[in-house]
């Protein structure tokens, strides 16, 4: 995606990338070393970094000022947004609480490995579901494979 089609500075889109990089990278680490060091579950882990994340979230979108747009969009409604946003965040949560489960019961490399191969398969089925998307070859070889 060119820099003109996101509207997003090229530095700041990349910053955006490492910090989500290192966070997914870490989080198996970190949870595998929280299992051995305190009695605290997958669902707990989950609530509490899934909590810590909206803080931070709500601490970098409060100070920004708004910047009015030369053309305004299209505006969604709430309750369709609404929706959207919770469809997405409980499917997130659900997949990071599986993710840590998988951590615990089989170790770090084996959920990850499982996890990377889970995430293409589930994109698929999702954009079949929501979007009515069609697998081509390529894509059913990929999802195969995965």
């Amino acid at each position: 995606m060119s820099q003109a089609a996101s509207g997003l500075p090229f530095g700041r889109g990349l910053l955006y990338l490492i910090v989500a990089g290192a966070a997914w990278g870490t989080a198996g680490a970190a949870a595998s070393l929280v299992y051995r060091a305190s009695d605290m579950g997958p669902i707990a882990l989950s609530f509490w970094r899934c909590a810590g994340g909206l803080v931070l979230l709500l601490a970098v979108r409060l100070p920004r000022r708004r910047r009015r747009r030369v053309v305004p969009a299209a505006r969604e409604p709430l309750g369709r947004k609404a929706l959207r946003i919770g469809v997405t965040g409980l499917g997130l949560a659900v997949f990071q609480t599986a993710y840590f489960a998988a951590v615990e019961a089989t170790g770090l490399a084996v959920a990850t490995v499982v996890t990377l191969g889970a995430g293409p398969v589930l994109i698929a089925l999702g954009a079949r579901l929501a979007l009515g998307e069609r697998l081509g070859r390529g894509g059913s070889a990929a999802v195969a494979g995965a």
